[in-house]
């Protein structure tokens, strides 16, 4: 093949601003590194994944990094973990919170899941993850002591979290739970099922733009556990989807429906192309990860995990 590739962005409606992206601006700190996509992709033998976390096209434009950031692992034994963070746009270097928030919830997770899911003390892992955001703007600011009150200031974020695991043939258990405006959805027989967070509305369902994020922790946290077979979806980002999603019946869900809910999952740059949609009105970072079912169990491992023999892909 010769001559130049042009792969044109998909338009739902009528497009965003898209131009060249502007470096990250000397205000939101250059280093760490913080790359504008992060896209991932596999299957075990219970599931398939895909993964996404981009620049929205508005801080492509005003020079502000990403502010999403995810984190997905395959534990020993088959069960998957997922952590989907949003920085609240209010806090200067949130983008840092919520790289932060993904990776302590993930390694938390990693080093506290035993055999039965049901005992998982969420709110401890909650109150870890906002400590360690207090810790981090010591470091960041150079402050005294641990500052819970600037980290809200400077590094606020909301997270998502799921521990997802095999229960039967081609069926899967997730248990999510979340802090702040990002949530999670079940694409099943067509239809898009709201499972967990999103943005609250008032009496007049008018969505609110407020958003309460770590380090600020409920007082009670509960899982919300969604058992899906093969042929669902599961699905779990950040507002910069959940909005322009609504409830899947405009542009964005029939996009998502036509990419998402076929009998193969897409390629993880199918997957990225379709939730990098230009869409008037939304420009946010994007983040969504979408969990297939994929095989059957036949057994348990030594160490509580399970074993798999394959169905088909």
């Amino acid at each position: 093949m010769t001559g130049p590739l042009s792969i044109p962005r998909i338009i739902v409606g009528q497009p965003s601003h898209v131009g060249e992206p502007a470096a990250v601006g000397t205000g939101f700190r250059s280093f760490p590194y913080r790359p504008a996509a992060v896209i991932d992709g596999w299957s075990t033998a219970a599931a398939t994944i895909r993964a996404a976390s981009l620049r929205g096209h508005l801080h492509c434009y005003n020079g502000a990094p990403r502010q999403d950031d995810v984190c997905v692992h395959q534990l020993p034994g088959g069960r998957i973990v997922v952590a989907v963070a949003d920085g609240v746009s209010g806090a200067s270097q949130s983008h840092l919170g919520a790289a932060c928030a993904t990776k302590v919830a993930a390694d938390w997770l990693r080093a506290h899941i035993d055999g039965d899911l049901t005992r998982i003390d969420w709110l401890q892992l909650y109150k870890c993850v906002a400590w360690d955001l207090a810790e981090r703007v010591q470091g960041l600011f150079g402050l005294a002591e641990p500052d819970p009150i600037r980290a809200e200031q400077e590094l606020a974020t909301t997270l998502v979290c799921a521990v997802i695991e095999p229960t039967g043939m081609g069926a899967l258990r997730a248990y999510l739970t979340c802090v702040g405006d990002s949530g999670a959805w079940l694409l099943s027989n067509g239809e898009f099922m709201p499972v967990l967070g999103g943005k609250p509305t008032s009496g007049d369902g008018i969505a609110s733009a407020a958003v309460t994020g770590l380090p600020r922790v409920p007082r009670d946290i509960t899982p919300t556990v969604v058992d899906f077979t093969s042929g669902d979806v599961l699905l779990i980002g950040t507002d910069g989807v959940g909005d322009p999603l609504g409830d899947g019946q405009g542009g964005v869900g029939k996009l998502f429906h036509a990419v998402l809910g076929v009998a193969s999952p897409p390629s993880v740059i199918e997957f990225a192309h379709a939730v990098d949609f230009s869409r008037e009105m939304f420009d946010d970072d994007r983040t969504l990860v979408a969990v297939w079912p994929r095989y059957a169990v036949s057994g348990h491992s030594d160490d509580g995990g399970s074993t798999y023999r394959g169905l088909g892909g």
